[in-house]
């Protein structure tokens, strides 16, 4: 008896030895990066391909992290694209959103597939499309503007809902907006979206045709307006690594302009179609800060801006 007791107890005391051991267990996660460089030979942006393991350093938490691989994914892409057709938006920009987005997919490979939402129609999304399938539902928008049901610019519960239909998620997966960034009337919160968007590791692009500071020129040297700051959608955008980019209409009308948007979308649509699977080793337990660089850098011609990743980092239990 007096022996089935000890080995109860050094079995008991193992367990607590193992057990911490066990809890700090890294788990390997998959995180998508875009790099790109300007080449001023030839006056373009165009993607770093040539980056391994040993180019990058990773952060988490502000503590050094190891990145164990990286690569380049040529795989199939699922795409959800968002379009503001509430009565918020003008026709003018109406006009530019379902342009433009015809010009983004345009740049889609044959095994990248597209899904649909509105915002203000209450239509449900569809199913996933190729390409030319939703080019052609596109451009008879652009004439045959789709009727909306209210007057709310539903943006937050638009990118939830585009979010849930790509649950479970795909490495890769990209949400791209044309449309405004406020929102009014959703039921999501902007701390929902965020939170399955960034624990998915979904990508978040967005353009906007509206001029921010219409109707909000200051003075001369007085400075803008107070409220004139980041909207909470374009916060979003930025913490899974992208931005809102803005081109108001007028600008638009400047000879040129138009034809620099267009390259612009190509060169966001390459590092949708192929950015790399950068593989990490995580010891974290809840939303953690994360931080990726390329080594030298700046001798390769790449600037901070340059780098585009998820800022933040849910723990992964598998790739």
């Amino acid at each position: 008896m007096r022996i089935l007791k000890l080995l109860m107890a050094f079995w008991i005391t193992s367990l607590v030895a193992i057990r911490p051991q066990a809890s700090a267990q890294e788990a390997s996660c998959d995180v998508p990066l875009v790099v790109t460089h300007f080449v001023a030979s030839s006056g373009t942006v165009e993607m770093v391909k040539d980056l391994t393991a040993k180019d990058l350093t990773v952060k988490i938490g502000g503590s050094a992290g190891t990145v164990t691989n990286a690569s380049v994914d040529t795989g199939s892409k699922r795409v959800a694209l968002i379009l503001d057709a509430s009565t918020k938006v003008p026709t003018d920009e109406w006009r530019l959103e379902t342009e433009m987005a015809v010009t983004l997919i345009q740049n889609a490979r044959a095994l990248d597939r597209f899904s649909l939402f509105l915002v203000g129609t209450g239509t449900p999304a569809g199913p996933r499309l190729p390409s030319a399938d939703l080019q052609t539902q596109l451009r008879e928008m652009t004439s045959s503007r789709p009727p909306t049901v209210d007057a709310n610019e539903r943006i937050y519960d638009a990118l939830l809902a585009a979010a849930k239909h790509m649950d479970p998620p795909e490495f890769g997966d990209a949400i791209f907006l044309f449309g405004h960034p406020d929102d009014t009337g959703s039921k999501a919160t902007p701390e929902q979206v965020e939170e399955l968007i960034l624990r998915n590791r979904v990508r978040f692009y967005a353009m906007s045709f509206t001029d921010l500071l219409r109707g909000k020129h200051p003075a001369a040297n007085k400075p803008l307006p107070k409220g004139l700051g980041q909207e909470r959608a374009d916060k979003i955008s930025h913490a899974t690594g992208y931005f809102f980019s803005y081109h108001a209409v007028d600008v638009l009308r400047i000879p040129g302009q138009r034809a620099l948007l267009e390259g612009f979308l190509g060169d966001l649509y390459a590092g949708i179609a192929q950015p790399y699977r950068v593989t990490i080793g995580l010891k974290m337990s809840d939303k953690t800060a994360l931080d990726l660089a390329v080594v030298n850098g700046k001798d390769r011609n790449i600037r901070l801006d340059d780098v585009h990743y998820p800022h933040f980092i849910y723990p992964c239990t598998s790739r």
